[in-house]
């Protein structure tokens, strides 16, 4: 009786998370190395089926594939979703060389997919300290909805009360150079909604609104020039503005925001934001603590969205510090 004849299963591979990728220096050293000495340390995958997810070592089985070399493998089975992508965020925060915004990312994944978990819990499934935990909680708290909860849960399974966040320090005033340029784009600026005295000495608005006269609660008129309170629920501000420019109210309007929102990029109130021009610096921008009289930049970094016909005038004054991104509108 002849023998059928059966095609090999093709396996397929796919990543557990998405990581950021390596640098051109890494990239080229792991190459390098593998080309002429093959993978050395196995890659780590979730089953030995036709279906592989690689909890670490993407990259390692991308060039062992390009090489045409054997890729070695240790099996990691039974782990559920959310045990498979702790395990390689925490390999890869372990292992990689990844830069500060790089790691905060990873954090802010996790406690996005684990909110209910203590910082301490997740510091030591991740290998970092908790109060770098407790610090991207709070930051996404504050900016991009992330669940404010009274306890969590810790190892031992026991839920325990969140210590009492501190005022947060919302006074950050933006630096001369900032104003000034936003001034060269817009000509002038008509408003700030969210300002003091002292502050408005360098934004030099016509008229600004304080924490006294709220400006969440006033009509933005003219060209805004806005640097909502840090450490706040920076989503309010941000609606307010798209509110203010779809009334016709609004015709020019330039917006500091914390990279930590970038982070919500799908999120519907975000969505709006990106009609207008994103500046991203080439160097994270320090604003005056007038708490300490010190200059600092903030937590991930921030960026700078501008509304209005100036869009050619905004790239040619904010070109040369930074990228600049708009929406293509073919």
């Amino acid at each position: 009786m002849p023998r059928t004849k059966t095609k090999p299963t093709k396996i397929k591979y796919h990543s557990i998370i998405k990581l950021p990728p390596l640098s051109p220096d890494q990239y080229a050293g792991l190459r390098a190395s593998i080309a002429v000495n093959g993978v050395l340390v196995p890659i780590m995958v979730d089953s030995d089926g036709p279906k592989r997810g690689i909890i670490d070592g993407t990259y390692r089985k991308q060039l062992a594939d390009e090489f045409g070399y054997a890729c070695p493998e240790i099996v990691l089975p039974g782990l559920d979703e959310e045990e498979k992508r702790t395990l390689a965020r925490a390999l890869n925060l372990a292992r990689r060389q990844l830069n500060i915004e790089q790691k905060r990312q990873l954090i802010a994944d996790q406690l996005w997919e684990t909110p209910e978990r203590s910082s301490n819990w997740i510091a030591k499934m991740l290998g970092v300290d908790d109060k770098t935990v407790t610090s991207v909680r709070r930051e996404l708290q504050a900016t991009s909805g992330l669940p404010k909860l009274d306890r969590t849960l810790g190892a031992d399974g026991k839920y325990r009360a969140f210590p009492t966040q501190q005022q947060p320090e919302v006074e950050r005033y933006s630096p001369p150079w900032l104003a000034d340029a936003a001034r060269k784009v817009m000509g002038a600026i008509d408003v700030d909604p969210a300002s003091c005295e002292r502050a408005n000495k360098t934004i030099k608005a016509t008229k600004f609104f304080s924490e006294k006269t709220n400006g969440l609660r006033q009509q933005w008129r003219g060209r805004i020039f806005l640097n909502p309170p840090f450490g706040h629920e920076w989503r309010a501000w941000a609606v307010k503005l798209m509110a203010e420019i779809a009334a016709g109210r609004t015709k020019q309007a330039f917006l500091v925001a914390p990279g930590a929102v970038l982070w919500v990029l799908a999120a519907p109130w975000f969505r709006p934001l990106l009609r207008g021009s994103l500046f991203l610096p080439n160097e994270r921008i320090e604003y005056h603590n007038p708490r300490s009289d010190t200059w600092q930049d903030v937590c991930l970094g921030s960026f700078c969205v501008y509304y209005g016909p100036q869009q050619t005038r905004f790239a040619k004054v904010f070109g040369s510090k930074g990228t600049i991104l708009r929406q293509h509108r073919g």
